[in-house]
């Protein structure tokens, strides 16, 4: 009952906040591969829109993984890449680029911070420079709880927070599988 219960909690702060794609600290070691699936909502100017968002990475060296995702289903593909700095143990940076609408650069900062067994608060910073008719820099605070389940598998549940008016509200509840 008191899982079902933290796991509701959970998912009432993923719909009520913003999230963005799979925000961890977590650098995959070299040769180690993960993938994952994320339904998602992403609500801009009152309008709603749905996108089924598919994740794949893979670690390249000490501390560097590269990442790629597409979000699709919706009313525009999503096509977007990083390459990802484990900075410390809970710290890391990443920097990538993407389409969706416009042409973009990322920029993150990913905390993460130890919870109970297998349960982790991810948080940090996020920033897009979106270049459109007019250039945009959005910037949003990630919150989110990855739970490991077991056999490589975690339930990641994530919210954005917007932090400027060029942002959107996006949130999304997927699962990865690291091998």
């Amino acid at each position: 009952m008191k899982r079902r219960i933290i796991l509701l909690s959970l998912m009432l702060v993923a719909i009520v906040g913003n999230a963005q794609i799979f925000n961890t600290s977590g650098i995959l070691k070299s040769g180690e591969a993960s993938i994952g699936f994320e339904p998602s909502m992403l609500v801009s100017n009152g309008s709603n829109e749905f996108l089924m968002f598919f994740h794949a990475g893979v670690g390249v060296g000490k501390n560097i993984d590269l990442g790629a995702k597409i979000g699709a289903f919706g009313d525009e593909t999503y096509y977007g890449g990083d390459v990802e700095f484990g900075i410390s143990k809970n710290l890391s940076l990443s920097a990538g680029a993407h389409h969706f609408h416009d042409f973009g650069f990322d920029g993150t900062a990913n905390v993460t911070v130890p919870l109970a067994s297998g349960t982790k608060l991810i948080t940090g910073l996020d920033m897009d420079i979106n270049f459109g008719d007019e250039t945009a820099i959005p910037l949003w605070v990630p919150i989110g709880i990855r739970v490991a389940v077991g056999n490589g598998w975690s339930l990641i549940m994530e919210a954005e927070i917007e932090l400027t008016d060029e942002a959107y509200h996006y949130f999304g509840i997927g699962m990865a599988y690291g091998f």
